[in-house]
């Protein structure tokens, strides 16, 4: 909206106003009222003051005479209208009041004052000097068919000073695009001394608008001075204007920069652009910048012009950042050809500054907006080479699959961001996802070494999810076989059972530089030899293993080992090292007492089959043991203690392979002579726990355990919770709570999870530490913190294996984080980072809550240092890590350092969308502090148009209107007057 600053211009002689306000027959007894008509001011006053009863019309008389006297302000005439406003005198009232406000300069009240008033209750004189100053106000609000209407029925009502009334109706002929009355109006006016100069400006503004060059340079000179006004400044800009068409670009320059200095405000966003586009044009381009930036700022149609030609200018001086953001800026306007080369500009430097994912969205926006437009052919070469290097693999996906995949470079590139994409889903642990993208980077293999690697990957997940088959499979696709898919292929045969087929993969997988791959192609070399029976090479690695590790699982395969030589003694010797391992414990206990029940030491023998019974009551082992020691105790002669070995695996483990057995051993001493109990019953209870279709059991067993590695985990606790009812003296029991407690926590249903791994916490077997582990997670999640915490702690303390003290200390971890004990929080983290083994991202995790504690802490330099461990890593930690980088520069006011960082951050880490558009946001906050706004503009632009997450959207939003706003709040433009 344009000020109403000229009224200044406008000073009416109170008589004009004063006389006639209101038709005389209505009030013509009242001798005030003539007085007041005769603009008798002070004698109104003196004779109402002296009157001791006043009416209602005499007493806002008094009021009327003296606010036009300068004594009183117009708070009681407003209280007077607003008690009577049906009085008769209310129209003389609203229009002095209105009057009042206008020279007041108080535009609002004074058009509400005048907008009650009907001019046909005014006298004509009235009437006529209503129209005038009701018609300056419509211009105030450019409202210029009304102000014309208005400056007509005042001249059609005598209006007496037509100078004044011929300058602002010329002023809204103009602006209704009327040039020949607007020309004929200013020439009236041109000699007025009020409105002469105005007058003659837009005289010479029309000129040069129909081209009149030369007459307008001839006019205008004649008009310049050195006052610092709105009006020489435009004579100035209006000459400038002129010689810029005429191509004389040093003196339109000259002109320019001259209207600048002279102007007496804020010179306007045209003026700026002109003077920026004679500076670029002379090769001035700093100036050039700081004028068309100046014209930018203050929004409007020279914004996107401004911005254009900065795009330019900084082109041309390599400033390829602050290019980009004019340009983005540019891409906003209406005009198409600006349109379409600020797209294609902001395609192109962003792919030149390594912002692929944005150079893809520009060159998108460009084809959508421009499908026939003169850059396409570059834009279509522009998207292949962001694809070929873009690491937002979902943008370059999609874009593919909806143009079709043809040519041998389309499916290179398809080839390439499938796999990026799918070993991106790989590391995040996102291993079904993984496989649908591995799958689909292989309908194209242009590349033998990414189809070796997808085929890898492949048979690495299924690896993990048990069909070894399938692994196999994935594994020999390759064309090329290194050590490390040879290590894949023998563990694949291996987990078939395949022995004999795993040995030389193994032996090739031992030529891997991977120290830990090394190590453990080694042991399963080992194991296979042992499978089949080649122990004397088997004791030899497991040997050379044992002398440089203290793995209980190699002593006690070298106990197996000696013990099939005959090497009894050393066997025993290994066995006894892991006594105390909880996972070897009972089985090293368990093979010792055979050892000596082979060799008729039954006294021995007995001890350790005893061991196995009472100190590992849920061991597998235990069935096999009672019977062992039951024929033990037989040849021992304790013949009662025989036969409660035989009725304890009767009555505990019915559906075990020994209760045959066991049935047996009981007849064997009723045979002997010793007195058995329930000999009938147990044998009943035989038959009826396994019937001829026990293999029904197995089967279900199966296919619950099937559904449940297929991730089917809802249709698996189904099968479990059913086979657990049908089954419920099955060995299987065990496990089977297991499967349906973890099924259950795999669907969310929290509570009935715990429910069952509470039942399973007491157990100490192989599964004991994925029971813990499950258990510590859930309470967290449930809020039973402190339980969380004991589950851990148990878990930690029991040292099962490498894997289960990491997932004991990760879940430590992060419940001491989350719980705000920061420094707990980095102890177990420090514990991590230096143990031995951890999987693939536990050391960058525990890193991350290193660090993030530490920032907690106020600790800002050791947070630093953490963060900075992790930026070099192409993965969410380094995405998050940058992103973390950049914010505390900002907090710290160190705004490039944290431009830099968010630059690098948005390079290389596309894929991770979220952690990109927040660090565009935090670039245009940095921007914004800087007081770059320009830029600031720009990228909020960017950000409302492209990012995914809507907070940052709506907050990118919020920050470009606060900037426009404030932009605005400083604008002026060219003098009405």
């Amino acid at each position: 909206m344009r000020k109403l600053f000229f009224i200044s211009f406008v000073v009416i002689a109170s008589a004009l106003h004063a006389q006639n306000s209101t038709k005389s027959e209505d009030f013509s007894e009242m001798e005030a009222f003539e007085s007041f008509q005769a603009r008798k001011y002070e004698s109104v006053i003196g004779d109402l003051k002296k009157t001791a009863s006043r009416s209602q019309d005499e007493e806002i008389l008094l009021l009327l005479s003296e606010i036009k006297t300068g004594k009183r302000d117009a708070y009681k005439v407003e209280k007077w209208l607003e008690r009577n406003d049906k009085h008769p005198i209310q129209p003389l009232a609203s229009y002095h009041l209105g009057e009042f406000y206008f020279y007041a300069k108080d535009t609002t009240k004074s058009k509400a004052y005048l907008a009650s008033v009907s001019p046909n209750n005014l006298s004509t004189y009235d009437q006529a000097s209503y129209g005038f100053i009701y018609g300056v106000l419509q211009l105030d609000d450019e409202y210029y068919e009304n102000a014309k209407k208005l400056f007509q029925f005042s001249r059609r009502n005598g209006f007496s000073a037509t100078n004044k009334l011929d300058y602002y109706e010329a002023f809204a002929n103009y602006h209704l695009g009327d040039q020949e009355a607007a020309l004929s109006g200013f020439e009236k006016a041109k000699s007025s001394e009020e409105f002469g100069t105005s007058s003659r400006f837009f005289i010479a503004k029309i000129q040069l608008e129909n081209n009149q060059i030369d007459v307008v340079i001839a006019l205008a000179q004649g008009e310049l001075s050195d006052e610092k006004t709105i009006t020489n400044s435009g004579f100035y800009q209006l000459i400038g204007e002129a010689f810029a068409l005429k191509n004389n670009v040093a003196k339109a320059d000259a002109y320019f920069e001259r209207a600048i200095e002279l102007h007496p405000g804020r010179p306007t966003a045209a003026l700026y652009y002109q003077a920026g586009v004679s500076k670029f044009k002379i090769g001035n381009e700093d100036q050039a910048i700081e004028f068309l930036t100046e014209a930018g700022i203050q929004g409007g149609e020279y914004a996107y012009l401004s911005a254009f030609q900065l795009g330019r200018l900084y082109l041309k001086k390599q400033a390829f950042e602050k290019a980009l953001f004019a340009y983005i800026e540019a891409s906003a306007s209406d005009d198409r050809i600006i349109k379409e080369e600020a797209y294609y500009h902001a395609a192109q430097i962003n792919a030149k500054l390594g912002n692929y994912a944005e150079a893809i969205n520009y060159s998108s926006d460009y084809l959508e907006k421009f499908e026939n437009g003169s850059r396409v052919e570059q834009i279509q070469n522009l998207i292949a080479e962001s694809y070929l290097r873009t690491s937002n693999y979902d943008l370059a996906i999609n874009h593919l699959q909806s143009t079709g995949v043809s040519n041998n470079t389309q499916k290179g590139v398809y080839q390439k961001v499938t796999f990026q994409k799918a070993v991106l889903m790989f590391n995040d642990g996102e291993f079904v996802e993984a496989k649908k993208w591995f799958r689909e980077s292989l309908k194209h293999t242009p590349s033998s070494t990414i189809k070796d690697q997808a085929y890898f990957h492949l048979g690495e997940i299924a690896m993990r999810s048990g069909d070894y088959r399938l692994a196999l499979e994935n594994y020999q696709n390759q064309t090329q076989i290194d050590p490390v898919s040879d290590y894949g292929i023998g563990y694949a045969l291996y987990n078939q059972q395949k022995y004999e087929r795993a040995i030389p993969y193994f032996r090739q997988a031992y030529n891997t530089v991977d120290t830990k791959m090394k190590l453990d192609a080694q042991v399963r070399l080992a194991d296979c030899l042992y499978a089949t029976k080649s122990y004397n090479e088997a004791r030899i690695l497991y040997n050379q293993m044992s002398s440089k590790s203290s793995s209980p699982y190699i002593e006690f395969q070298l106990g197996k080992t000696q013990k099939n030589l005959g090497k009894t003694d050393e066997a025993i010797q290994s066995f006894q090292k892991v006594f105390d391992s909880p996972t070897y414990g009972s089985v090293a206990r368990f093979e010792v007492g055979m050892i000596h029940f082979e060799a008729a030491r039954f006294k021995e023998a007995e001890t350790y089959f005893t061991q196995v019974i009472e100190k590992y009551s849920d061991s597998e082992f235990v069935p096999e043991a009672l019977l062992n020691r039951g024929i033990t105790r037989k040849n021992l002669g304790k013949m009662a203690a025989s036969g409660a070995d035989y009725s304890a695996i009767l009555e505990k483990y019915i559906t075990s392979e020994f209760a045959l057995n066991a049935i047996l051993g009981l007849q064997e001493l009723q045979q002997a002579g010793s007195r058995v109990n329930d000999l009938e019953k147990y044998i009943a209870d035989y038959k009826k726990a396994n019937p001829e279709s026990g293999s029904l059991e197995l089967i279900e067993f199966e296919a619950a355990k099937r559904q449940y590695f297929d991730f089917a985990y809802a249709e698996a606790a189904v099968s479990f919770k059913k086979y657990l009812k049908d089954y419920p003296a099955s060995n299987n029991q065990t496990e089977g709570k297991y499967y349906l407690a973890d099924s259950y926590y795999r669907i969310d249903q929290l509570k009935d999870s715990k429910e069952v791994f509470d039942d399973l916490k007491d157990l100490r077997n192989n599964l004991t530490g994925r029971i813990l582990y499950r258990l510590g997670d859930i309470n967290l999640r449930l809020g039973n913190t402190q339980e969380a915490k004991e589950a851990y702690l148990l878990l930690r303390d029991l040292n099962l294996t490498p894997k289960d003290t990491y997932n004991a200390r990760q879940g430590l971890m992060m419940l001491y984080f989350e719980s705000g004990s920061f420094n707990e929080a980095i102890a177990v983290a420090n514990e991590i980072v230096d143990a031995e083994w951890k999987p693939l991202n536990g050391d960058k995790e525990a890193i991350m809550i290193k660090a993030k504690s530490y920032l907690n802490l106020g600790n800002k330099n050791e947070a630093t240092d953490e963060f900075k461990k992790l930026t070099a890593s192409k993965d969410i930690f380094g995405a998050e890590a940058n992103y973390l980088l950049g914010l505390m520069a900002f907090q710290n006011s160190e705004y490039e350092h944290s431009l830099n960082t968010l630059f690098n951050l948005n390079a290389n880490y596309g894929s991770y969308q979220d952690w990109v558009d927040r660090s565009y946001l935090l670039i245009a906050k940095n921007y914004i502090e800087m007081d770059e706004l320009f830029q600031a503009k720009a990228t909020l632009r960017s950000i409302i148009q492209h990012a995914k997450l809507e907070k940052v959207k709506s907050d990118a939003k919020t920050l470009l209107n606060q900037i426009e706003q404030t932009s605005n709040a400083g604008d002026t433009t060219q003098s009405k007057g």
